[in-house]
């Protein structure tokens, strides 16, 4: 039984000044927390366990993958996980409501008291995890969060845990159901994606979809979600002011096409671009929602949201083909080579032109 004294000592918090000496180990951790959706089965589930779940459950399972720059992903023993989540979580009073989910994997980072410096209780304070969280979305389309990102400090056989302050990015939602854990593969690819951003020079406009991209993520509403798509996808392939609903049309048609993604075409691109437009100028978007606001299907529900969702897919894999393909990626950095590898505007054909055409000599 702990004595008096034992009991305060556990109980009183670490400050800095404490952790000077006597650190047994420091981590940095986002806990990647969902329940099974009911759209996977338990047939895919085995096909493609999540790096970290029980070997003994599942054989092909990959326990954990490196990441690169310290990082790993893996799935921490599930009091642990619990902990840093019942750390991260906000109390009320004499209200303590069980939890209804558990950890599916976590990016976890070793870290020394030299490179947090006097950052103590900062944690992932230079984005490392954060930026392996986003990109992961590059990989599979994912609601994990930031919400449970703690740094982990063993010392002198107590426990301190620091819950990240900020609430941005707190929440992330997704358009469609189904798989969006990573299993060992894809965690492989995401470690192939992250050391190709960190060597590559990416041009502005690659930057600033990324970042629309994954702000789309913490957006909740279908509606508002749309036109921080549609903006990345400008931001990649907008040139000038003039012409802009052909020119999202065509480019992005075309940039579908060698990417090799189907279902997207010029139709649907002018409808997403013209809800992109009602709500940026301040008309009311109804995606939803039969004649005679009767509301809508759920058939009709999920139609919208997969077709918004093809924008999203869309926007990811452009990213992701931007970092990863050098030449690719160069595409960007110049509005005249955009303008000569997915041409705008077709070419104004006259009266002479037309007669040429179909009287050809």
């Amino acid at each position: 039984m702990a004595t008096e004294g034992e009991s305060r000592a556990n109980s009183e918090p670490l400050d800095g000044a404490a952790l000077s000496s006597g650190i047994d180990r420091i981590r940095d951790i986002i806990v990647c927390a969902a329940e099974t959706p009911d759209s996977v089965t338990s047939e895919e589930f085995r096909a493609h366990p999540p790096v970290g779940a029980p070997q003994s459950l599942y054989p092909n399972v990959v326990p954990e993958v490196g990441l690169g720059d310290g990082v790993k992903l893996l799935a921490l023993p599930s009091d642990e996980a619990d902990e840093i989540m019942s750390a991260c979580t906000p109390r009320g009073l004499n209200f303590d409501p069980t939890r209804q989910f558990s950890q599916r994997y976590s990016f976890v980072r070793e870290r020394t008291l030299e490179e947090i410096d006097d950052s103590y209780f900062n944690p992932d304070e230079d984005g490392r995890l954060c930026d392996a969280l986003s990109l992961s979305r590059l990989i599979r389309d994912h609601g994990f969060s930031l919400q449970y990102t703690a740094r982990v400090i063993d010392h002198d056989g107590r426990r301190a845990i620091a819950y990240r302050a900020s609430s941005e990015g707190n929440a992330a939602y997704r358009l469609v159901p189904g798989r969006e854990w990573l299993d060992g593969p894809e965690a492989d690819e995401l470690a192939i994606l992250l050391a190709a951003k960190r060597s590559a020079e990416l041009p502005p406009r690659v930057t600033r979809a990324m970042w629309r991209s994954e702000y789309a993520t913490r957006i909740g509403w279908a509606d508002v979600m749309l036109p921080t798509l549609i903006g990345g996808l400008e931001a990649l392939l907008k040139v000038g002011r003039g012409q802009l609903t052909a020119q999202f049309k065509r480019r992005a048609t075309a940039v579908a096409a060698e990417l090799e993604m189907d279902g997207i075409d010029e139709r649907l691109c002018g409808r997403m671009y013209d809800g992109r437009s009602d709500w940026v100028h301040g008309s009311h978007v109804r995606l939803f929602g039969r004649e005679g606001n009767k509301g809508s299907t759920d058939a009709e529900e999920r139609r919208v949201l997969s077709e918004i969702a093809k924008m999203r897919d869309l926007l990811r894999a452009a990213i992701r083909r931007a970092i990863e393909d050098a030449e690719f990626g160069a595409i960007f950095t110049d509005d005249d080579a955009l303008e000569k590898r997915w041409p705008a505007l077709r070419p104004r054909i006259g009266f002479w032109g037309r007669l040429r055409q179909r009287f050809p000599s």
